[in-house]
């Protein structure tokens, strides 16, 4: 008896890759499985060639094995229909498993005179042996068959046995091609789509993430045209992607809305449309040139709608299960990206409208305050050329100083609202200047009113003490925090300054002994224009913003301020900011 090396062959007779090299690929393996039980099955039914064909649709099929001499025509890759392996299979007498019948074979030999044109000239039979390779469920996997001699169509006594073995043998690797390729082409997918919403995670416009998804989701889908549409904001115009741009060109703009139908039927399905349940796809396809196409919905119908369309010829092959459960979770997971894309787009857009409307009232404010000071000057120089009246002060000066003092303070109210308007503004221009001796200054400032009200400084300052801040700015918020001490301590009190840093950040404290802050009033003494509520303050002049303007510029320039405070007792403001 004679041995073949089919696929029983045990591992140490399998060859082995030249040069020592890796072995092959468990894929590639099982291809040259395939190929050596063809080998095998031509020789024991002495056939003239043997060809192994695996499944691809159910339509058709594909040869990728050949052993010996084929007829013409029949090649590795050769695809053939289905159509045509159930019509050998009516006519065959079936043995066991197999099924043997015969054919004709045209022949290209000159065609003998008494032949006429319309009679195809036959110049032999051929014999075929099919073995049909089933999984367990009987579906068809592909199909073991040789042909040759008539007399292969009546194989010797146990020829058959053999070729059931071998077609065994076949139907296992085929089966094991079969879930490898489901696997691997699972694992393609999965990584593809991973690959797109990462990308697409990365974008926060939601235009510029239908183009990053558009343009990888046709090599994922393997289709020839992709473009996906969603809404900017429930009921708004739809924005839209394809790739390449010509498929966008021949769908149209108003595709999306065409397809709304569409993509609320495939949200209650809960499954992605083809062109075979959903006419309007297949005349989407046909626009764009293409026969087959697949919808999905971008998100679940909760939040952003939209859809994804993958395009493919007549002659690729059909969308699989795989395919279809893998662009309908992308265009769920899309859907999520897309929520956050619009979230982001609606507080990039609130923002830049607080933006719009605090420069428009930071300008209004400038405005006003520069109207006002113009009439306030007037008011108060013809108030001090009444003042030098000796007339009026024969008479009593009372009233013309009340308007002094009256417009005096609406001009200090004018000077804070200017400030406040540029509390903000600008960047930070940083100069090195000794905060000591801004801290001095700010004390020489009021040193007529603490002087009227008895109070006294004690200044806990180093020598000197140098960092880079805003000058200007600063100086405002020492003058601020000083001049309220003194104002609101009691008569005979004392104001304590202390001024000391690290190697990050300096520290200002200015502590009085004044009325103190009630507790319920800590929390919004730095909101603009809340001032502690007592009656002993009433009388005292102010705009009542100075502390909301220390706290917007001590911001602005990086660092924190806050109070601690007793009723009845004093407060102690801290202000610390980056050296």
């Amino acid at each position: 008896m004679r041995t073949v090396n089919g696929l029983g062959a045990s591992a140490a007779d399998r060859p082995r890759p030249p040069g020592g090299g890796a072995a092959p690929s468990a894929h590639a393996q099982l291809l040259g499985d395939v190929t050596r039980i063809a080998e095998s099955v031509r020789h024991v039914v002495g056939a003239r060639a043997t060809m192994v064909s695996r499944v691809v649709d159910d339509d058709w099929l594909v040869v990728m094995a050949v052993a010996g001499d084929a007829s013409e025509g029949i090649l590795e890759g050769l695809r053939w229909r289905r159509s045509d392996l159930d019509e050998l299979l009516a006519g065959a007498e079936q043995l066991g498993r197999l099924h043997a019948t015969q054919r004709r074979a045209g022949s290209d030999a000159e065609v003998p005179t008494n032949v006429p044109e319309t009679e195809p000239y036959v110049a032999e039979h051929v014999g075929l042996l099919i073995a049909p390779l089933l999984d367990a469920d009987g579906s068809l996997l592909g199909v073991l068959a040789s042909e040759g001699h008539v007399d292969i169509a009546r194989p010797p006594p146990g020829t058959c046995d053999r070729v059931e073995l071998y077609a065994d043998q076949a139907r296992l690797a085929l089966g094991a091609l079969h879930d490898q390729g489901l696997l691997s082409e699972r694992l393609r997918m999965a990584h593809a789509a991973q690959g797109i919403l990462q990308d697409a995670a990365a974008v926060q416009d939601l235009p510029a993430l239908l183009e990053v998804a558009v343009a990888a989701l046709g090599d994922m889908m393997r289709g020839r045209g992709s473009w996906a549409c969603a809404e900017l904001e429930p009921g708004v115009h739809t924005v839209a992607a394809s790739y390449p741009a010509e498929t966008g060109v021949r769908l149209g703009a108003d595709v999306c809305t065409l397809l709304e139908p569409t993509i609320a039927e495939s949200l209650q399905a809960g499954t992605p449309l083809t062109h075979e349940n959903a006419p309007v796809l297949a005349r989407l396809a046909d626009v764009a040139g293409l026969a087959q196409a697949v919808l999905a919905p971008v998100g679940d119908g909760s939040g952003t709608r939209g859809a994804l369309l993958v395009l493919r010829a007549e002659d690729d092959e059909p969308w699989a299960a795989d395919e279809l459960e893998a662009v309908f979770d992308l265009g769920r997971r899309l859907g999520s990206l897309a929520d956050h894309a619009r979230g982001h787009r609606r507080e990039r857009e609130t923002v830049e409208e607080l933006v719009r409307l605090d420069e428009y009232r930071r300008d209004l404010v400038a405005s006003i305050t520069h109207d006002l000071k113009t009439p306030l000057t007037a008011i108060t120089l013809n108030a001090e050329l009444l003042e030098s009246d000796g007339r009026l002060a024969e008479a009593g000066s009372h009233p013309v100083e009340a308007i002094r003092r009256s417009a005096e303070r609406l001009s200090d109210l004018v000077d804070d609202l200017l400030a406040l308007a540029r509390a903000e503004e600008g960047p930070n221009v940083r100069t090195r200047v000794d905060l000591v001796q801004m801290v001095r200054e700010a004390c020489d400032h009021v040193e007529t009113v603490a002087d009227l009200r008895d109070v006294t400084f004690e200044l806990d300052l180093p020598e000197e003490l140098w960092a880079a801040v805003d000058p200007t700015a600063l100086a405002r918020v020492f003058a601020n925090l000083v001049a309220n001490a003194v104002k609101f301590s009691l008569p005979r009190g004392r104001v304590v300054l202390q001024l000391s840093a690290t190697d990050h950040v300096v520290e200002f404290r200015c502590t009085d002994q004044g009325i103190g802050i009630p507790a319920d009033r800590l929390e919004t003494i730095f909101d603009l224009a809340r001032r502690t509520p007592d009656t002993r303050t009433e009388e005292m002049p102010g705009s009542g913003i100075g502390l909301a303007i220390c706290h917007r510029i001590v911001t602005r320039l990086g660092g924190q301020i806050s109070v601690e405070s007793t009723t009845g007792q004093g407060s102690t403001f801290t202000v610390v900011l980056p050296r």
